[in-house]
């Protein structure tokens, strides 16, 4: 019998489609990457979402945000617009959201039900910890990040996409974590207001926002999307890191790791 997934069979098999229909997905960050993510991952037809974001659509956003249309008000939650987007796509996909940032109990309690995370979060302190909560629960981690940084002479623009898991590694031992970034983001008021006094830091300094493009955001979601059907049916190995480097329209696979890692050994033992 022919169905929405008749060509999408033709390539990974009725196994592997019934495998991303019972797959559940956390997808962390509803911005412009997530909202590719949910858009691609509704299209593949995995059969649950949680989606995990406090933040509401503003007029900055309307330049990137699959799914906010023009009748979308600005203070809409972000996670709202992109179950809306998955449901328009698939009615059948059971879809929770929570409206808190990572990681606040109710995210971590809906987290602790899926079966893939896909994180798509702007900066290293959310994303060093939803690394951490992915390695002690022993949950395979796609995390996405793209980047547009104006340079002398051009702009650079790519991203990258890490596969985490107990046989490919973590977002530590990638070492694609800035510890000056994860320290200002999990600073503590009282820390981040000492830092102010001593060095001149202005209050609203931290987690502005940079130049960010719809088509590279797309680029950087895809290849995670299809790390993730390759996690999911098993049709290949996933790549552990893939770098994507738009200025050079180049993308490439890195091995490096650095061995011994104590996230890495957080994982629950098989």
């Amino acid at each position: 019998m022919t169905d929405r997934f008749e060509r999408q069979r033709q390539f990974l098999g009725d196994q592997g489609q019934e495998k991303l229909r019972e797959t559940s997905v956390g997808v962390v960050g509803a911005g412009g990457l997530g909202a590719f993510v949910v858009l691609e991952l509704a299209y593949l037809g995995v059969g649950r979402l949680v989606l995990v974001d406090r933040d509401e659509l503003d007029i900055t956003n309307r330049n990137r945000l699959v799914g906010a249309w023009e009748s979308h008000e600005d203070g809409t939650p972000k996670a709202d617009i992109l179950a809306e987007l998955a449901h328009a796509i698939d009615s059948s996909i059971k879809v929770e959201m929570v409206r808190e940032r990572f990681p606040a109990e109710q995210a971590r309690e809906a987290l602790d039900g899926v079966d893939v995370v896909m994180g798509c979060v702007d900066r290293d302190g959310p994303r060093f910890l939803l690394n951490e909560f992915c390695c002690e629960r022993g949950l395979p981690l796609i995390d996405a990040a793209s980047d547009t940084i104006p340079a002398e002479g051009g702009i650079y623009y790519g991203g990258r996409v890490c596969v985490s898991t107990r046989q490919t590694g973590c977002l530590h031992c990638f070492g694609v974590l800035d510890q000056d970034e994860m320290r200002e983001d999990l600073a503590t008021e009282a820390q981040r207001q000492d830092k102010e006094a001593i060095y001149g830091v202005e209050a609203g300094a931290l987690g502005g926002g940079g130049p960010s493009v719809v088509t590279v955001n797309g680029v950087v979601a895809s290849l995670a999307a299809t790390e993730f059907l390759v996690l999911v049916t098993s049709i290949g190995v996933p790549s552990p890191y893939i770098d994507y480097v738009g200025h050079d329209r180049a993308i490439r696979k890195v091995i490096d790791r650095e061995p011994g890692c104590y996230y890495c050994s957080l994982r629950p033992a098989e």
